[in-house]
């Protein structure tokens, strides 16, 4: 996940986030279904494809290779933006037979000329923690400016309003009360994918369907998601604490982080870690056609 807000990211742009960025894209496919494209989009005239604040271009990379094993015949346009370059791996990537181009773009900014109407997938994910309220209008506008008519919007983000299935402990609700804190001071959007949701329709796209998904009924994902929420909360709750004004020392606030992240570990050992995943897809519509009837001579 990558910014298009200096002031509201909640994480880094080091080496270190750029692994973590890498290594939670599997269970995050695994969440919402196994494959980076939702399943409810059709992938046989998906050719060109844009992922938004793309990070380190990890999705890119997987879209690029399940297009290729569905439809190894295409030629595929693949092209990744983000605010800042830091993540970027290089220049550019290498999939099987397609070249994926990497540049910089702030998605509150509208695109270059030459984007527009030129995809048939943008994708997104995780903004969650990077993005103002108020910014999801210009964002959302901007990302439906880059669709072909019948392109596909698919955005991916979570809720932050529980981290097990079971009865909340002390330490669940003391770290969720650091992300709330964060969240509204730092303006955040408490609710975002269904403010997506609401935005899609405002903004003119048809068929908006948000699916959700969850690792409660995910067994199979219990260690995943212990491992993944542990290092987001681990990464995320000094930024937070930071940022929000309620540590001043960042030392200070990396020690209490790793107290309840460590706490928060031991307790999912009996509670199964509870990540909630939201896909928004949507679609720009295609053009109206006009008839007109001519008189019989």
């Amino acid at each position: 996940m990558a910014t298009p807000s200096d002031a509201a990211y909640l994480l880094g742009r080091d080496p270190e986030e750029s692994k973590r960025l890498n290594a939670q894209h599997a269970f995050l496919v695994d969440v919402i279904g196994s494959t980076p494209i939702h399943p409810s989009i059709p992938t046989t005239n998906l050719r060109s494809i844009a992922d938004a604040a793309t990070g380190t271009g990890i999705w890119l990379m997987d879209a690029a290779n399940t297009l290729h094993n569905h439809h190894p015949r295409h030629n595929l346009s693949l092209h990744g933006f983000d605010i800042s370059p830091a993540q970027f791996p290089f220049s550019s990537l290498k999939a099987p037979r397609h070249e994926i181009k990497l540049s910089v773009q702030d998605i509150l900014q509208p695109f270059p000329k030459e984007h527009l109407g030129r995809y048939d997938l943008v994708h997104v994910r995780l903004l969650v923690g990077a993005m103002k309220e108020v910014d999801y209008p210009a964002a959302v506008r901007n990302l439906y400016d880059l669709l072909k008519p019948g392109g596909y919007l698919q955005w991916d983000d979570c809720d932050t309003t529980a981290f097990c299935t079971d009865d909340p402990t002390p330490i669940d609700t003391e770290m969720r009360q650091i992300i709330v804190d964060a969240v509204e001071k730092l303006g955040l959007c408490g609710n975002a994918p269904q403010y997506l949701h609401q935005l899609a329709a405002e903004t003119g796209f048809v068929d908006a369907r948000l699916y959700a998904n969850s690792t409660a009924d995910k067994p199979h994902l219990r260690e995943p998601a212990r491992t993944w929420l542990m290092q987001v909360l681990r990464a995320l709750m000094p930024h937070a604490m930071v940022k929000s004004g309620e540590v001043e020392d960042e030392k200070k606030a990396i020690e209490r982080a790793e107290r309840l992240v460590e706490e928060f570990g031991r307790h999912c050992t009996s509670a199964l870690p509870l990540v909630n995943l939201y896909v928004l897809v949507a679609r720009k519509p295609l053009p109206v056609r006009s008839w007109c009837r001519c008189p019989v001579m």
